[in-house]
């Protein structure tokens, strides 16, 4: 059986690869933010300079593309919840993704989207809140604007 070799005794451009080769296998399992690889590589113990190399080459290969995920996480999430653009603008912001990024995604989301029927289908898959103040509240929670919600279950007040 062979001895392990300890870590510290690794040369830079080994700690370089086997970095390199762990964010990689991280970037397979799923779709994943600059913010969220570069959190990882900072958990593995990459140094900053090496953490800004690795990332620049992940975007350069298309392996990081904030603009792509944050579209394509966007349009998962109103597909799977129907929510008003002021929840799914705080969601995208939760990511940790810049305000060009998420006002971008969230045109993109939008398009070709009414918001009025988004909280149409939320009021109708929700048929427990059957009470305009419920109501209300339902559609607030799930980030509808004011003039959406009072033209669908008139003026509650926040």
């Amino acid at each position: 059986m062979q001895a392990k070799r300890h870590r510290s005794a690794e040369t830079p451009d080994r700690a370089a690869e086997r970095l390199e080769k762990a964010a990689l296998r991280y970037l397979t399992r799923r779709d994943r933010t600059e913010v969220q690889v570069r959190t990882y590589l900072e958990r593995a113990g990459a140094a900053p300079a090496l953490i800004a190399i690795l990332l620049a080459q992940f975007r350069r290969r298309g392996y990081v593309n904030d603009a792509a995920y944050a579209v394509r996480w966007a349009g998962a999430r109103l597909a799977q919840r129907p929510m008003g653009r002021d929840r799914l603008e705080a969601e995208l912001t939760a990511q940790g993704f810049e305000a060009q990024t998420v006002a971008a995604a969230l045109a993109q989301a939008y398009e070709g989207r009414n918001e009025q029927d988004l909280a149409r289908t939320l009021l109708h898959a929700r048929a427990g809140a059957r009470t305009q103040t419920k109501q209300a509240a339902l559609l607030r929670r799930h980030g509808f604007d004011e003039e959406i919600i009072q033209h669908l279950v008139g003026d509650q007040g926040p």
